[in-house]
């Protein structure tokens, strides 16, 4: 060992980094460094990841009423493939392999058909065009939501043109 504090922290910083235990039963999906929530805010980020550990992956198209819809990532190859939906977990282990579980810690967010399962043509909301928070636009839905662009779901509104994200539609509850 040396004693020059140099030499020492060129050896420190240089020595095989520490790696975390790459996941644990008793994890929480927020902070995990091997867990990761799917949204469809987040599918292409997950995406990546899965890309530069060497995993192949590719967006899972689902039949919703007569229209394709993204609904997951489908994740590997052949028979040993898995599904991860919007709202599951993948979890990467030890061996390189990953599995999908619920959620412990759902972020709420809709995809277009859950969207649309809830929430009809008409439904009063105050939308954020831009920064969600700022410029709030208290109006109705005008068209049904839809999944823009492959990742982002988005429905259109009265007085804006363009689709806004379901993440940036509050709905507003009226009283019966």
């Amino acid at each position: 060992m040396t004693t020059n504090p140099l030499l020492s922290h060129l050896t420190a910083i240089t020595a095989t980094p520490f790696i975390p235990e790459l996941h644990t039963d008793d994890c929480d999906d927020t902070s995990c460094v091997r867990c990761r929530t799917l949204t469809p805010s987040n599918l292409y980020e997950v995406d990546t990841w899965l890309d530069n550990a060497g995993v192949f992956a590719k967006q899972f198209w689902e039949d919703d009423s007569g229209e394709l819809v993204i609904t997951g990532l489908r994740i590997g190859h052949g028979e040993h493939r898995i599904v991860a939906k919007f709202g599951n977990t993948i979890v990467r282990h030890y061996d390189g392999s990953h599995t999908v579980r619920p959620t412990e810690h759902p972020t709420g967010e809709l995809t277009a058909a859950d969207w649309n399962a809830r929430y009809p043509v008409g439904t009063p909301v105050t939308a954020y065009p831009g920064v969600r928070g700022e410029n709030p636009l208290t109006t109705v839905t005008r068209s049904k939501a839809w999944t823009l662009g492959g990742h982002t779901p988005v429905a259109l509104v009265e007085n804006y043109s363009g689709g806004i994200a379901l993440t940036h539609l509050d709905v507003i509850e009226v009283a019966a």
